[in-house]
Protein backbone atom coordinates (compact mmCIF):
# COMPACT_ATOMS: atom_id res chain seq x y z
CA UNK A 1 0.00 0.00 0.00
CA UNK A 2 1.24 3.74 -0.84
CA UNK A 3 1.52 6.30 1.11
CA UNK A 4 0.25 9.35 0.99
CA UNK A 5 1.24 12.62 2.89
CA UNK A 6 -1.26 14.34 5.22
CA UNK A 7 -0.79 17.14 2.81
CA UNK A 8 -1.66 15.60 -0.53
CA UNK A 9 -4.57 14.07 0.99
CA UNK A 10 -5.77 17.40 2.19
CA UNK A 11 -5.51 18.52 -1.04
CA UNK A 12 -7.70 15.98 -2.92
CA UNK A 13 -10.43 16.13 -0.28
CA UNK A 14 -10.26 19.97 -0.88
CA UNK A 15 -10.99 19.72 -4.69
CA UNK A 16 -13.64 17.02 -4.11
CA UNK A 17 -15.13 19.43 -1.69
CA UNK A 18 -14.81 21.71 -4.29
CA UNK A 19 -16.55 19.69 -6.88
CA UNK A 20 -19.42 19.03 -5.06
CA UNK A 21 -19.94 22.71 -3.91
CA UNK A 22 -20.31 23.65 -7.66
CA UNK A 23 -22.53 20.48 -8.29
CA UNK A 24 -24.82 21.22 -5.40
CA UNK A 25 -24.78 25.14 -7.34
CA UNK A 26 -25.67 24.15 -10.63
CA UNK A 27 -29.35 23.71 -9.81
CA UNK A 28 -31.42 26.92 -7.95
CA UNK A 29 -32.16 26.97 -4.44
CA UNK A 30 -35.76 25.40 -3.96
CA UNK A 31 -38.43 27.09 -2.72
CA UNK A 32 -39.79 26.86 1.18
CA UNK A 33 -41.10 23.62 0.48
CA UNK A 34 -44.55 22.73 1.47
CA UNK A 35 -45.02 25.53 2.78
CA UNK A 36 -45.71 27.45 -0.43
CA UNK A 37 -48.36 25.53 -1.40
CA UNK A 38 -50.80 26.16 1.78
CA UNK A 39 -53.72 28.13 0.95
CA UNK A 40 -53.16 27.77 -2.90
CA UNK A 41 -56.51 26.04 -3.56
CA UNK A 42 -58.51 28.50 -0.83
CA UNK A 43 -61.86 29.59 -3.18
CA UNK A 44 -61.24 27.64 -5.67
CA UNK A 45 -64.42 25.52 -6.55
CA UNK A 46 -63.04 22.91 -8.54
CA UNK A 47 -60.71 21.83 -5.74
CA UNK A 48 -63.64 22.22 -3.25
CA UNK A 49 -65.79 19.84 -5.49
CA UNK A 50 -62.55 17.26 -5.48
CA UNK A 51 -61.98 16.98 -1.92
CA UNK A 52 -66.13 16.58 -1.48
CA UNK A 53 -66.10 13.87 -3.94
CA UNK A 54 -62.53 12.28 -1.78
CA UNK A 55 -64.53 12.31 1.20
CA UNK A 56 -67.64 10.52 0.04
CA UNK A 57 -65.94 7.73 -1.67
CA UNK A 58 -64.31 7.32 1.61
CA UNK A 59 -67.40 7.59 3.44
CA UNK A 60 -68.77 4.60 1.09
CA UNK A 61 -66.14 2.62 1.51
CA UNK A 62 -65.84 2.95 5.47
CA UNK A 63 -69.91 1.89 5.28
CA UNK A 64 -68.91 -1.14 3.36
CA UNK A 65 -66.04 -2.34 5.50
CA UNK A 66 -68.07 -1.58 8.31
CA UNK A 67 -71.28 -3.84 6.41
CA UNK A 68 -68.85 -6.77 5.63
CA UNK A 69 -67.85 -6.77 9.37
CA UNK A 70 -71.43 -7.47 10.21
CA UNK A 71 -71.50 -10.18 7.63
CA UNK A 72 -68.45 -12.18 8.95
CA UNK A 73 -69.44 -11.80 12.23
CA UNK A 74 -72.92 -12.59 12.39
Amino acid sequence: MSETTLEARVARLEKLVDGLVQERNRYPTPGRDWRDTVGMFDGDPLFKEMIREAFQQREEERRRARAEEEREHS
